[in-house]
């Protein structure tokens, strides 16, 4: 009799593996982000000003499951018997942090907030919901769990208020940061973002740990001002992550800090210059924060416009807008002296060189091209490509003769170039066609269809040539 394992055995196996992994990483990081916080603990509230250990257990269970949340409890009990606090006030506190994580994961889940946090909407949402309504569950637990211990140690109102704090700086900075870095797979940022780093981080750095060592003076505030216009200009990539890792940045410094604050800045008489101090932390980073989102969206606004206004492979104008733009020339014409040069060019033997070489070296010559004509072309004339390896040239306050001379420069730099290819070296030309618009051209289109005519004209005269439209009479020959 043969045993065999059930065929489904050891995926099953490796996936309560995985789980059992993921819950033993998420109790361990719990506790020790837990003990990071204690650090600070104030010997005159009973309470941390930061909690970094909830917003790593929020990212753990937005990306693991709220199943997850379970690992906050052996975790608190665990700190409250490193501290001493009873194991009732232990259970009441860790209810409240796993009901600060579950209900507002499943609240962005319900919304469908983007872990990303790259628009407005989504870090709006993020804040409202995990920074700020999360905390006030923990908040009031944790008021709870003080009156069932029987202590007063300030009174209710400034205890779930200075609660809140330390876990709402704790989600949105460590939180913010697991969301953003998981949901993109990486730490890489843009390259100007990533030049301006670590500068941006050696300056938060100084600022903080100058600002940190004024703590029992009113100066540590005002010396932290000095974080917003560095956190601003890091908004200003479009990108939360720079923004999250600068404030995460700035929480490390805080919780070393407890190495070397004096003693009497975690004992002082109502809270003290620190609990200012974090306050401005949270302000600063919510402002890099939605300054990032918004900036991402002008951003993409303006990649919108840019796209429905330029031909993508060339980056030249494209067909719609030289058309508005004809069109507005042909309202504006300076009477009929012909003061404005419409030209069409078409190149020749681009089928062949396409063909024989294949679309990707088409589109680089096509890019090639544009370059040529950019250069050519006053700043002031309107250059688009009209279609295939069709191009569009306004010339503007322009006579005849000058835009014949125009047209004759570029159909000679056109005629230089040269393309290595892999089967061999290949020439293209250029056939051009003008026209000066006058008041018979009523519509953009009846301009177009003569400087196109001139244009197949002057392929028919055998390529490579330059032809104004009145007559098809030649100006120049290749």
């Amino acid at each position: 009799m043969s045993l065999r394992a059930p065929l489904h055995a050891e995926p099953v196996s490796g996936a309560v593996a995985r789980r059992v992994a993921v819950f033993l990483a998420f109790l361990s990081g719990y506790f020790l982000l837990g003990m990071a916080g204690l650090q600070l603990q104030s010997a005159q509230t009973g309470v941390t000003p930061v909690w970094p250990a909830s917003g790593f257990a929020f990212a753990m269970v937005y990306w693991f499951g709220v199943a997850q949340v379970a690992a906050i409890v052996p975790a608190m009990l665990a700190l409250g018997w490193l501290v001493g606090v009873p194991a009732e006030v232990a259970a009441i506190s860790a209810a409240g942090s796993m009901l600060e994580v579950a209900l507002p994961v499943l609240l962005m889940r319900h919304f469908s907030v983007d872990p990303g946090l790259r628009h407005l909407r989504d870090a709006l949402l993020f804040v409202a919901i995990g920074p700020v309504l999360g905390p006030m569950l923990s908040a009031t637990a944790g008021g709870i769990a003080f009156a069932v211990a029987g202590g007063e140690i300030i009174d209710p109102p400034r205890l779930w208020l200075l609660w809140w704090l330390g876990n709402s700086v704790g989600i949105l900075l460590v939180g913010g940061f697991g969301l953003v870095m998981v949901a993109r797979r990486s730490l890489r940022v843009g390259r100007k973002a990533a030049l301006f780093l670590l500068p941006a981080g050696a300056a938060v750095l100084v600022i903080t740990v100058a600002g940190i060592s004024q703590i029992t003076h009113v100066t540590s505030p005002l010396i932290l001002y000095l974080l917003i216009p560095v956190f601003v200009l890091a908004a200003q990539h479009g990108d939360p992550l720079p923004v999250l890792a600068l404030g995460v940045l700035v929480m490390i410094v805080l919780l070393a800090s407890a190495a070397w604050l004096p003693a009497e800045s975690l004992a002082q008489t109502d809270l003290g210059i620190l609990y200012l101090d974090i306050s401005l932390l949270w302000v600063v980073v919510f402002t890099g924060m939605m300054v990032s989102s918004a900036r991402r969206e002008m951003q993409a606004r303006e990649q919108v416009s840019w796209l429905a206004n330029h031909d993508a492979l060339t980056r030249l104008l494209n067909r719609h807008v030289f058309m508005e733009r004809l069109e507005n020339a042909l309202s504006h014409r300076a009477g009929d002296d012909g003061s404005h040069v419409l030209a069409y060019l078409d190149l020749d033997h681009f089928k062949a060189l396409n063909d024989a070489e294949g679309h990707r070296a088409g589109d680089q010559v096509l890019r090639d091209i544009s370059a040529i004509l950019s250069q050519e072309v006053r700043k002031a004339d309107t250059l688009a490509r009209l279609g295939g390896d069709e191009f569009g040239v306004l010339l503007e306050d322009c006579q005849l003769l000058d835009g014949c001379s125009i047209a004759e420069n570029i159909r000679s730099r056109i005629e230089r170039y040269e393309y290595v290819g892999a089967r061999g070296i290949y020439r293209v030309e250029a056939s051009i066609g003008l026209v000066r618009l006058e008041s018979r051209h009523g519509t953009p289109e009846e301009a177009l269809h003569d400087a196109d005519s001139a244009c197949y004209d002057a392929k028919r005269a055998g390529r490579n040539g330059v032809l104004v439209f009145a007559g098809a009479t030649p100006v120049t020959e290749g």
